[in-house]
């Protein structure tokens, strides 16, 4: 069968025969259908596939779900059976058979169908995920996991007993469909250990998307009208009003997969189309240690220095995804020990870690950041996690907390470390409580890692390498081509790009005196301070990630640019 398909998948063109040879490989190495390897690779669109089988084979191809399927075809045939060899009977004719197969090649399933139906299966071509969600629709849910997973059960945030159906009901059978598929779309999304969960309408159908390594990837597309049931779900399990399609609503889902248990963060908004979700996973990931962020060996020990001092505060800055609070996690875990006790205040509690007192914001309860941070104080802290300074008043605590005795880390939405200095002075907070408070400042971004598996030379473009001042230097860059181990992007995994400003002598008398950011800018260079450009282009040197995924994370300003001899040093220093 393999055979027979390269052989179609060659005379149509639907790949390349560099592409198709390493189908080929990959599913001789891993002892499976080249079909499956096709499709489970996307090295080839589903469309494109059921094309070109029904093209080779003069096959019509169907959609499911313009069908009129006959109920006494769905009799003949199980749904065991129709979900073993993923097809879908159509309908019957006195000995006769049209049955939907994604794969028209498998003549197991067709002999299989044909002895369990006792009628001669005549076979059209559909797309696949049309024929499992047709299968779904049309038989009832089998008893076990349709993945070979643990199943995802879901339950009330706080509830002590796991429920697999949660707020399901027996008033909402007609659902079924959207149950799995809701369980579905969540199981997939843990194993690839997406940030968040994108379902999305449109005029034909929806589609469905996970943020993977901070880059938005399509996961599926399925027929519109398996929308409303799915969102309806979603609603249900958050506690939401499903009547209400008009105003966005936010909520939250408890869900676990085996042992692990995750937080989802639910926001609804109306469009045109329909309702938009998107689902943020929260404590999805195991906190990295400090070592594996992407640090030098110097910006490790400074910020180990940082720690080890009794009181002060560190901030770390950067915008929404830049992976702060993973960082200020990683610090936690350097202090974590029996003799500390260590509290944090948040919204959302994005890690949840043991033998730590984690608090929650709830604005509408009346516990905001500045009111829980003073009854924090009265609670005999050593290390206290602020998740973010909004306002005035919640600075000024955290400041006067960090300058009487505790050691206060916490975050703030600016581009720079410099930005940070200038943001704190806009909220009001005094420069001398600013310089006396803080120890580091930090800010961060988030890019990709070239896969290691597909790693290879190459060279980036001439107007992307003047951006960066590196046009006229003579070493080698790296990207991915592309595999199946990072799905075809060429990244896998991500690290972090950092500047950490120490607050030195020279920078404090600055900072009193309110000078200008120039004037800031100048001292934190002459105090050894290495700029985000800079610790990014020592990073595309060493191999780590692209020029052009620098680009992507970090916007270069007139001020930002690296000419032509600050981007060897930082290459100098690299090396």
């Amino acid at each position: 069968m393999s055979d027979q398909l390269a052989q179609i998948v060659r005379v149509t063109g639907t790949l390349s025969a560099q592409e198709l040879d390493l189908g080929i490989r990959q599913a001789t190495s891993r002892n499976l259908s080249l079909w499956d390897v096709l499709v489970e690779e996307r090295r080839v669109s589903e469309e494109a596939l059921a094309q070109a089988l029904a093209a080779r084979l003069n096959l019509l191809t169907v959609r499911i779900e313009s069908l009129d399927i006959q109920p006494a075809a769905l009799k003949a045939v199980s749904g065991t059976l129709a979900r073993k060899h993923i097809c879908l009977p159509i309908s019957v004719d006195g000995r006769r058979m049209v049955l939907a197969m994604a794969n028209p090649l498998d003549e197991q399933a067709k002999r299989d169908v044909q002895f369990a139906s006792n009628r001669r299966v005549e076979p059209v071509v559909a797309c696949r995920s049309d024929i499992l969600i047709g299968i779904e629709k049309y038989y009832p849910p089998p008893q076990q996991p349709l993945s070979d997973g643990a199943p995802v059960s879901v339950a009330e945030p706080g509830a002590e007993t796991w429920d697999v159906d949660g707020g399901y009901s027996s008033e909402h059978t007609d659902r079924a469909p959207a149950v799995q598929l809701c369980h579905l779309i969540v199981m997939n999304a843990m194993k690839a250990n997406a940030s968040d969960i994108h379902i999305e309408p449109g005029p034909q159908e929806f589609r469905v998307r996970f943020r993977i390594d901070g880059v938005l990837q399509d996961h599926c597309a399925l027929p519109r009208w398996m929308h409303a049931s799915l969102v309806s779900r979603i609603k249900i399990l958050a506690k939401l009003d499903i009547a209400q399609q008009r105003l966005p609503q936010d909520g939250r889902i408890r869900a676990k997969n085996g042992e692990r248990a995750i937080d989802l963060r639910i926001s609804t908004l109306p469009t045109h189309l329909g309702e938009k979700v998107v689902m943020r996973l929260l404590g999805s990931a195991a906190v990295p240690t400090l070592d594996a962020l992407g640090l030098s060996a110097g910006e490790t020990q400074l910020i180990d220095e940082a720690l080890s001092q009794p009181q002060g505060l560190i901030l770390v800055t950067g915008p929404t995804g830049a992976g702060k609070s993973t960082t200020l996690y990683s610090m936690l875990a350097r202090r974590h020990t029996s003799e500390v006790n260590i509290v944090t205040i948040e919204d959302p509690i994005e890690y949840q870690v043991s033998d730590i007192s984690q608090v929650q914001v709830d604005v509408k309860a009346g516990l905001t950041f500045a009111g829980a941070l003073r009854s924090i104080l009265r609670q005999d802290p050593d290390v206290i996690l602020v998740g973010e300074i909004r306002d005035l008043e919640t600075a000024e605590i955290a400041f006067r907390a960090a300058h009487t005795g505790h050691l206060v880390l916490t975050t703030l939405h600016t581009n720079g470390s410099l930005s940070a200095v200038e943001r704190l002075l806009d909220l009001g907070v005094r420069p001398l409580l600013v310089t006396a408070a803080t120890n580091l400042i930090i800010a961060q971004r988030l890019a990709r890692r070239i896969c290691r598996n597909c790693r290879e030379p190459y060279v980036p473009p001439a107007k992307a390498l003047r951006r960066l001042g590196l046009d006229g230097h003579s070493q080698e860059f790296h990207h991915g081509k592309g595999c199946g181990q990072c799905g075809n992007t060429g990244y896998a995994g991500r690290l972090g790009i950092f500047e950490i400003l120490r607050m030195t002598p020279a920078l404090r008398a600055c900072i009193n005196r309110q000078a200008s950011e120039t004037k800031l800018r100048s001292a934190a260079l002459a105090a050894g301070t290495r700029l985000l450009l800079a610790d990014a282009i020592c990073k595309v040197r060493e191999g780590l990630t692209t020029v052009e995924e620098v680009l992507r994370v970090i916007r270069i300003d007139h001020s930002d640019e690296i000419g032509p001899r600050q981007a060897g040093a930082s290459l100098r220093r690299s090396r």
